[in-house]
């Protein structure tokens, strides 16, 4: 009975042309993607994991914060009833190392003596033979205030080994270079919840490292995790919202995804002021992350690159809510002729590079082979690079003044937000490329008026170095919008994808830049990242208009779409 009904579906089943069905289910995707419950799923299940990305990737400048004092506790001392300041006066005397070195004193005869009899006795030695300076690691250990609060503490990350403390940030963006490339075309080869899934996984498995690892290298290697996850949680959940959303909402949607970042810096601030110890916020911020398996469950796969693929049925299924009852008829392929014996060679060759064009990199070649879409992506390239430095310049900048670690997340994160929120009305107006040029603009000059700052005026200095943070922030949405836009859907996520990656280029150089070039002249960092992003303003001036037209699907209509655009934008 099960047979002959499955049989009769087969044969009531309509057949329609595979042009057909690709209108019928483009038509459907543009009516559910205009609004609806459709809409608002895809928006809440790739916003919410941007949140966690707020959580980790800032998280460094609570976990790694260098210990708010440090000194040097010498073991033969350990027995005395001296405080900790005559111990300290006694060991490092005249001395700013931080506690990293002490006084190559006899602290053995020393701890036999009072405290007053042993000062008096250090004092006039000194002046007949001033002793050596050694490190603290000779004569005792580094002992910490609050030593709980940082994983420095825990691994010894000050002094001569002190950059290995940054390493911890590094191994983040090394993550997140590594992963905005390979996410990237995971997402085009096999689809976007895919990528996504992944990097869910490596999220939690990279959490779960960082809050219980007892050695500093697995405590790297869970850090390379989430920052490489960061980018597969990112730019599948962005190219999602972008390939399916209608023109109307695509605008704010993008921005409160890119809005959501801050919000986790936020929480971020109030969890490590309400939870000192530095694992048991690592824990804190790790728990959220169960929570992506609910989102991998309940996410479908973009509709627009199953018809790129070709599966429609599946795409029907999403739009309709029912199984298709359409049978695509195939088209007839194109007989081939032989010609000779020594021609039955060729298809071989050919077939070989067909297998090499049709591989996992068929996407990342097809964005240098096509003329026009190789200039876009150059220019792509140059944009988030120097997008991307002079957002890290700032916020380096910014770091080195004296204010409280939690009050400065909050603040940046209040800054953010509004950064994100106001391009949405410049779009509504000005379209994509002019927003994106005068935000150029405006960021370089912010950059550059900071010059005209004299060193000694903190409070100026913090509101200019937030109204950088403002202009670069509301830069970086924008770009990232734009840039979507740009190409097809084939080599979306390839485009992205390799986009970030000269964006971390430019995070990973944004340390070297500020304390290299910085301590050559204060000035140097800013007016670098200013001009360049003055450049890449007036870059933007090459590029087409993408919110006036449909977005394109295939690479080969990219130029003609580019075309149209523009044509349509000079009439307006």
């Amino acid at each position: 009975m099960t047979k002959s009904k499955d049989t009769n579906l087969e044969k009531t089943r309509e057949l329609i042309s595979e042009q057909g069905m690709k209108d019928l289910l483009t038509k459907q995707l543009e009516v559910v993607g205009s609004g609806g419950a459709f809409v608002w799923a895809i928006f809440f299940l790739c916003v919410t994991p941007n949140i966690l990305n707020g959580f980790h990737v800032s998280s460094y400048t609570l976990l790694g914060h260098l210990p708010d004092d440090q000194w040097c506790g010498i073991d033969d001392l350990r027995a005395t009833n001296w405080t900790l300041e005559q111990k300290r006066s006694i060991t490092n005397r005249d001395l700013n190392s931080g506690g990293c070195t002490v006084w190559d004193w006899d602290y053995k005869q020393l701890s036999r003596m009072s405290y007053d009899e042993a000062s008096n006795y250090t004092h006039r030695m000194s002046q007949i033979n001033q002793p050596a300076e050694v490190s603290c690691k000779v004569k005792g250990n580094y002992e910490y205030l609050n030593p709980e609060s940082t994983f420095v503490a825990d691994w010894e990350l000050t002094c001569d080994r002190s950059i290995q403390r940054t390493s911890a940030q590094v191994s983040i963006s090394l993550g997140k270079f590594c992963g905005s490339f390979s996410f990237g075309i995971l997402a085009d080869k096999f689809g976007r919840k895919t990528s996504f899934t992944l990097g869910a996984a490596f999220f939690i498995v990279g959490s779960i490292m960082c809050s219980f690892s007892p050695w500093y290298s697995l405590f790297l290697i869970g850090r390379f995790a989430l920052g490489a996850a960061s980018s597969g949680l990112f730019y599948p959940a962005f190219t999602m919202i972008v390939e399916n959303i209608c023109l109307k909402h695509r605008s704010w949607m993008s921005i409160a995804f890119s809005a959501s970042y801050p919000v986790g810096m936020i929480l971020l601030a109030i969890t490590g002021y309400l939870i000192q110890p530095w694992r048991y916020l690592q824990l804190a911020l790790t728990i959220p992350s169960l929570l992506l398996i609910l989102n991998c469950y309940l996410m479908n796969e973009s509709p627009r690159w199953l018809i790129t693929k070709q599966r429609y049925d599946r795409v029907y299924q999403i739009l309709f809510k029912q199984p298709s009852h359409y049978e695509v008829q195939s088209a007839i392929a194109p007989a081939t002729e032989i010609v000779s014996d020594k021609k039955t060679l060729e298809p071989v060759n050919d077939s070989l590079c067909e297998k090499l064009r049709n591989g996992p990199l068929k996407s990342i070649i097809e964005l240098f082979t096509n003329p026009k879409v190789r200039k876009l992506i150059f220019t792509s390239y140059f944009m988030f690079c120097v997008t991307s430095l002079s957002y890290y310049v700032t916020a380096l900048n910014a770091a080195n003044l004296s204010v409280s670690r939690y009050l400065y997340i909050i603040a940046t994160g209040v800054v953010d937000i509004p950064s994100y929120l106001v391009p949405v009305i410049m779009l509504r107006f000005t379209g994509r490329r002019i927003t994106t040029m005068f935000l150029f603009v405006w960021t370089g000059i912010s950059l550059l008026l900071v010059l005209s700052v004299p060193s000694g005026s903190t409070t100026w200095i913090v509101s200019f170095a937030m109204l950088g943070r403002f202009g670069i922030s509301a830069t970086y949405s924008v770009v990232t919008l734009y840039t979507a836009e740009l190409y097809p859907t084939e080599i979306r996520n390839s485009a992205l994808g390799t986009c970030s990656t000269w964006a971390h280029v430019g995070s990973i150089s944004a340390p070297y830049v500020v304390d290299v070039l910085g301590a050559l002249g204060w000035y140097i960092p800013t007016t670098i990242c200013g001009c360049c992003v003055l450049v890449a303003g007036l870059l933007t001036l090459t590029l087409p208009e993408t919110g006036t037209g449909k977005l394109v699907d295939k690479v080969g209509d990219s130029s003609v779409a580019a075309g149209e655009q523009n044509e349509k934008a000079e009439k307006h």
